[in-house]
């Protein structure tokens, strides 16, 4: 009886434990951000250290940015720019839908069967412990890999084909929606100030902030 107990105790407690390393949490808020928690319901204020489910979309305002933590250590970190909104497609493993502005992510704890994929009309980047950025705008995505590698996916014929091909660290690729992948770029010098931006808020984020504990649990009412 105690080994069943034992056994049931240690199921529940990979059960939960699973469960909580699918979510996403909002973990920093500047500006106007607004959450939409599923696609029949209103754009409400985003609020500090609420819980994301799948479906769900977030936009921020001009001036603004929305910063989420996928897990409960903050090693898988990524951040809206101004002018973006993002649709959370699946959390294990990750991937989201982008549909207008830039995000950042910063993927260091993810296993070696997942890929964390951000998804424009034009194309699909994939990151496995690596760093990059994704833009949409004017029809047309740019993606930038900082650290490590980033496989990029252009899709042709609203994505039944693909051309693909891997990014290095340092450099950039632009994809229109005709699903042209034009030629490799080096990542300008502003572009790599705004990642090391980023990487300085990220390590002062998991300095100064829990993102476990039962404190913060998502209320009922997160957003209400």
């Amino acid at each position: 009886m105690k080994k069943i107990l034992v056994f049931l105790s240690l199921f529940l407690f990979m059960l939960f434990a699973d469960a909580f390393a699918q979510t996403a949490k909002i973990i920093e808020i500047k500006g106007d951000v607004q959450v939409k928690k599923e696609a029949k319901s209103e754009w409400q204020k985003a609020k500090m250290n609420i819980f994301i489910d799948r479906q769900a979309e977030i936009k921020t305002g001009g001036s603004s940015e929305c910063t989420l933590t996928f897990g409960d250590e903050l090693k898988n970190v990524l951040i809206m720019k101004e002018n973006s909104k993002v649709k959370i497609e699946n959390l294990k493993p990750a991937n989201m839908s982008l549909f207008e502005g830039r995000v950042f992510s910063l993927i260091e704890d993810i296993t070696k069967a997942e890929k964390f994929e951000i998804r424009t009309p034009a194309a699909v980047a994939g990151v496995r412990g690596a760093g990059g950025s994704v833009e949409f705008s004017s029809g047309c995505t740019t993606v930038k890999c900082f650290e490590s590698k980033v496989h990029v996916k252009a899709l042709i014929n609203q994505g039944n084909n693909a051309i693909e091909q891997d990014l290095a660290s340092g450099f950039g690729v632009k994809i229109c929606e005709g699903g042209e992948l034009e030629e490799q770029f080096v990542i300008p010098d502003e572009d790599l100030m705004q990642w090391e931006e980023f990487l300085s808020n990220v390590d002062d984020l998991r300095d100064n902030s829990s993102v476990d504990g039962p404190e913060n649990d998502p209320p009922d009412d997160a957003f209400d």
